[in-house]
């Protein structure tokens, strides 16, 4: 042993300063040392394949790390061991290369010592080494052709691996396994030994998995598995029936679907577009900010990840790939619209990972059923998917609701298969500029939404030239799908055989699990400096502020959403006020006039209706505090139970409206808690039973005004629903008609007063106001599909003249009556 020993040291040292040379291999976690803190016991480390190149990046880190050395030897319960090495997949051969047997002996003499000790104690830390994977490196083309996969490499493919993935390499640490709780005392030492070495071979199949994606059969195998699912096979016989012509022409048609739909991942594709997005996100945009990234890491290991972020932009198909894929985790199959399927940029997105989806597949039942087939067959091998439940990007900023098809495609190939847990996890995309604003503007303005082409893609190149500020992606707290499919039904693993085509059960998961993963991106929010600005100087009339007023507008939101915690994943940025006026310059949505009685910041009319979205991104996280600000804007004080009854009123309207994530049974003990923020800010005082607003033209008093400003819009909106049925009479009013005369009005109101909101108007919102009263029983529909109500509505009425003022009440009023127009509405 000692002479083994002597003769390798001195080539491994020559080989490991040859290698040091080029390869600069990097780490996860950053600081591995601290996983041997709490252990003094011996050391050895698993590789996967193992090999030279392997050896030499190990001790490198370990060298620098302080870690024990792989190349040294290890005394154990008697036996010596020249190296600290057990490799799994040990290969034998010098040229032609195949995989060993028996397993690792070194693994094995050393269990047998162990058991022969009485249990002695040794750590096995694995040790993934990935080539062409590690975080944040840029590749050159001659990368691309040796990046890892699954299958062993040889010595001719490892060594330019090495050559030109020296640089790019990642080794991932894992926690070290105490050999003792894997060895039981009792077991035959051959029996231990294949326990272990099945943990480590599970263990290595999870990490790589999570890093390089599963192990891919052919695309052409995958789409012949998606033609064989039977439920294709039968859509395809109901289509062609006995005709065997019609048969071979469904097979095709069905063979064409699968492939219009399919992603085709191709690695080389994958790095060329991580080198142009890297220089996107520096030359655009500030870089990204990422949070609470560790939910992926943890969550990866042993389950199949659905994302589910918000959708702001079309680079929200490539930001969260980007963010996973420079983590070092698998890429995500990404669900994209059809519309993007557009010469040229189709075929990089289909070879980054997405998989296209028509809008409906209604009326197409072999499109339906090739679909599903698909998704149940990527969900099966273990890919991570990724998808939009709102089915498009919002033009408000604030969440849409979400759409069922994905979210039940995904719930009802999971309950026929469920082979991997599923684990949805809610993703918030912040922007502080988006490259659409302007399309977005016009769309909401009543024109018609531009239809995506590659010509469109030229002409948006120009872009490029601007400034988009920083983009920041929070992590949501995971939805675990076994819990709710046993919160419903406990007994669902075995009620694959019911009857029903969709039992209820089904679809009452379904809507759960989307209303949990709005709330849950709500929850994840990022709060930006410019949100923060947008907030503070679109609830003035002019959308102008004194400097002074601003900066202590902006230091109160930032103190009111510490004190008043939305939630522990929501970030707040920790900018001085200055800071914050400053950026919101260099990104040209605000000015400062000089004045000798101080500087006056503003926004220019085209902006302030651009950071309506922006405001509106984090509206939720103030909604509470902000709606008791409102009910002291026409009165000085009001009593705690009578402010409690008043947000219990509209909170049903605000839920829906914001996806506010509290129960209607907790919003009074919210609602306290928002009361002492506000009274511990100084903007509200407590005398007895009564709250108090503090004095008309102090400070505290407008920053509470600006603050309760940001509601009143939402309860224009309420009032003038109320108003038109009021002025109609029950039973006057058709679904349709009401939220076709609400927009009109609201349009007009908008003209009147200058309200730089397009969303002001924007129809889904008064759908979903008219969709809640019925819901709470306050309209019901009567048999000739007419609109009725009782004595609740006019209470509601009552109530608005607590918080809104006399001039906008009398001109909602006035645009109550069946004017000219009416009935074209």
């Amino acid at each position: 042993m000692k002479v083994t020993q002597f003769l390798f040291r001195p080539w491994y040292w020559f080989a490991g300063k040859v290698f040091s040379i080029w390869a600069r291999p990097a780490v996860q976690p950053d600081e591995p040392a601290t996983m041997l803190a709490s252990n003094d016991a011996p050391v050895c480390y698993v590789l996967e394949t193992g090999g030279l190149a392997d050896t030499l990046a190990l001790a490198r880190l370990c060298r620098k790390h302080k870690l024990p050395l792989p190349t040294d030897a290890i005394d154990f319960c008697g036996i010596q061991e020249n190296r600290r090495i057990v490799v799994l997949k040990r290969m034998r051969g010098f040229i032609f290369r195949r995989r060993h047997a028996e397993g690792s002996r070194r693994l094995k003499r050393l269990i047998d010592a162990s058991i022969a000790a009485g249990g002695k104690e040794l750590l096995l830390i694995p040790v993934g080494i990935y080539w062409g994977r590690a975080p944040k490196k840029e590749h050159s083309w001659l990368t691309l052709l040796f990046s890892e996969h699954w299958d062993v490499a040889g010595r001719t493919r490892k060594f330019f691996a090495t050559v030109f993935q020296g640089r790019n390499t990642l080794l991932r640490f894992s926690n070290p396994l105490l050999l003792s709780s894997i060895v039981q005392n009792g077991h035959e030492a051959e029996v231990s030994f294949r326990k272990v070495s099945r943990i480590l071979r599970v263990h290595f199949r999870q990490r790589r998995t999570a890093t390089v994606g599963p192990d891919l059969s052919h695309r052409r195998t995958l789409l012949n598995d998606v033609l064989n699912d039977p439920t294709v096979r039968g859509a395809i016989d109901a289509e062609a029936g006995d005709d065997r012509v019609k048969l071979e022409r469904a097979t095709q048609k069905a063979r064409n679907y699968a492939r219009e739909i399919a992603a085709h991942i191709s690695y080389p594709t994958v790095r060329v577009v991580e080198r142009f997005l890297g220089w996107v996100w520096n030359r655009i945009y500030g870089g990204l900010e990422v949070q609470h990234i560790e939910t992926i890491h943890e969550e990866a290991k042993n389950n199949e990840i659905v994302y589910v972020p918000c959708h702001r932009s079309h680079f929200d198909y490539l930001l969260l790939s980007y963010i996973v894929y420079h983590q070092g985790l698998s890429l995500p199959h990404v669900a994209a619209g059809i519309n993007l399927n557009i010469p040229f940029v189709g075929g990089i997105l289909r070879r980054v990972g997405a998989f296209y989806l028509r809008r409906s597949f209604k009326g197409n039942r072999l499109y339906a059923a090739v679909f599903n087939a698909y998704l149940g067959q990527i969900l099966a091998r273990g890919h991570a998917i990724e998808y939009f439940v709102e089915g498009g990007r919002s033009r408000t900023g604030r969440l849409l609701a979400p759409k069922a098809g994905m979210i039940a495609m995904t719930v009802n190939s999971y309950i026929r298969n469920p082979c991997v847990p599923v684990v949805f996890i809610p993703v918030y995309f912040g922007y502080e500029k988006l490259i659409e604003g302007n399309s977005f503007i016009s769309e909401m303005g009543g024109a018609g939404k531009q239809k995506e082409s590659l010509f469109g893609l030229i002409r948006s190149i120009k872009s490029l030239r601007e400034y988009f500020g920083k983009v920041y992606v929070n992590i949501g707290e995971p939805i675990r799908l076994d819990a709710l499919l046993d919160s419903r039904k406990p007994d669902w693993r075995d009620a694959g055989d019911e009857s029903e085509e969709k039992p209820v059960w089904v679809s009452d998961v379904i809507d759960q699990l989307g209303s949990s993963i709005m709330t849950g991106i709500n929850a994840t929010a990022a709060v930006t400096p410019i949100s923060l600005l947008a907030y503070a100087l679109l609830s003035t009339p002019k959308q102008a502020m004194g400097e002074l007023e601003l900066r202590a507008q902006l230091a109160l939101s930032v103190r009111l959403l510490t004190r008043f915690k939305y939630s522990e994943r929501v970030t707040v940025p920790t900018w001085t006020p200055d800071e914050i006026i400053d950026h919101g310059q260099k990104l040209n949505v605000i000015s400062r006039t000089p004045h000798p009685l101080g500087d006056v910041v503003s926004m220019a009319e085209r902006e302030a209706v651009l950071m309506t979205y922006f405001r509106n991104n984090v509206q939720h996280l103030f909604a509470i505090p902000a709606s008791i600000a409102c009910c002291f804007i026409q009165g000085r004080r009001l009593a705690h139970s009578e402010l409690q009854r008043l947000i219990r009123m509209i909170y049903p309207f605000m839920k829906k409206e914001l996806r506010l994530q509290w129960e209607f049974a907790d919003i009074d003990d919210v609602t306290a808690t928002a009361i002492e923020a506000l009274i511990d800010e100084d903007i509200l005082t407590r005398d007895g039973d009564e709250l108090v607003r503090p004095p008309s033209g102090s400070a505290p008093a407008f920053q509470l005004m600006m603050l309760g400003q940001s509601m009143v819009p939402m309860l224009q909106r309420f009032y003038l629903v109320i108003a038109l049925l009021l002025s109609n009479g029950s039973g006057a009013l058709s679904r349709a008609k009401l939220e076709g005369l609400c927009q009109k009005s609201a349009q007009r109101l908008a003209m009147i007063y200058g309200l730089h909101s397009p969303d002001f108007f924007d129809k889904a919102l008064f759908q979903d106001f008219i969709r809640t009263l019925r819901e709470n029983d306050a309209v019901r529909r009567n048999e000739a599909g007419f609109l009725e109500f009782g004595e609740g509505i006019e209470r509601i009425g009552e109530d608005a003249r607590l918080v809104l003022g006399e001039e906008i009440r009398h001109s909602i009023l006035s645009l109550t009556f069946s004017g000219p127009g009416f009935d074209r509405l």
